[in-house]
């Protein structure tokens, strides 16, 4: 805890080793010019330590893969929750990767899987694609969380599979699955304030646009710099729709958490964004 709130931060990337870290974040750095640099690794001990330092009380691995090694990584990741009950696994799907797709979420959730985690931008896969569509089906029989990017990753944009345009035939769709869409929409306050209305079962992740870490704040285009945007956009969206995320080893949750406690807010806003939002979403027993 900190000062007294349960925090979970509700997006992070975690890697199997240091090497595959260095891999995975240089090509990440370079793809998407990312210059500033990164605050940590995002390995198991990496994130353990950090939490640990920092009184983060659980970490949702919001990890994904390319296709071909999409199940082992997904597989890894449950496994290493078993080992650190800390850490909430999200697994993540793609078209192109092969099995039953339903039966595959079915495995995952046995195996103790809390939401799933799609980056269709980065990828390379329309969300809307129809081999989707029984994970989809599955995930709104049972109100189970699907986390979005949305928008560019940094300023860069490679496609529109994660614009707004292409996810929110989905939301439109499958009203019964609460969907969090990542860096609060792409950091547009229109969008934010019209999804929040329309939709019930919409949640919006805080990482890199509602940052402290001042490389992003300096460079990323979309993140909202003045506390005051963020704390109207808390007060006439509600704080039950904000998921506390750093996208830790990018972004960083030391910083983060700092601006969200020094914010103009009620404390009873910061424990639902800190903690007691991805509480109801990622630690529901009834999944």
């Amino acid at each position: 805890m900190v000062k007294g709130f349960k925090v979970i931060d509700g997006h992070v990337h975690t890697f199997m080793s240091d090497e595959v870290s260095l891999k995975i974040r240089t090509s990440f750095n370079k793809v998407y010019s990312i210059e500033f640099e990164n605050p940590g690794t995002g390995t198991i001990d990496d994130v353990l330590k950090n939490m640990n330092d920092l009184g983060i009380d659980y970490t949702v691995m919001a990890n994904f893969a390319p296709a071909k090694i999409l199940d082992r990584n997904n597989r890894w990741t449950l496994d290493v929750s078993r080992k650190h009950p800390s850490l909430i696994p999200l697994v993540s799907f793609h078209p192109d990767m092969e099995g039953d797709f339903e039966c595959l979420l079915k495995e995952y959730i046995e195996e103790g899987a809390k939401g799933v985690k799609l980056h269709p931008m980065a990828q390379g896969f329309d969300p809307r694609n129809e081999k989707l569509k029984g994970m989809y089906g599955i995930c709104n029989e049972i109100a189970f969380p699907i986390v979005f990017h949305c928008g560019r990753v940094a300023n860069a944009r490679l496609n529109e599979y994660s614009d707004i345009d292409a996810i929110e035939p989905l939301i439109k769709m499958y009203r019964n699955t609460p969907f969090v869409l990542t860096h609060m929409a792409d950091g547009n306050v229109k969008d934010v304030l019209r999804l929040s209305q329309q939709y019930e079962n919409v949640f919006f992740d805080t990482s890199i646009v509602i940052t402290g870490y001042p490389p992003i704040l300096e460079t990323n285009e979309p993140s909202w710099v003045e506390d005051g945007i963020v704390e109207d956009v808390v007060n006439k969206v509600g704080a039950q729709r904000l998921i506390f995320g750093s996208d830790y080893p990018w972004g960083s949750p030391g910083h983060d958490l700092n601006r969200f406690l020094n914010m103009h807010i009620t404390d009873e806003q910061k424990r639902l964004i800190l903690g007691q939002n991805a509480t109801r979403l990622f630690m529901n027993t009834a999944h």
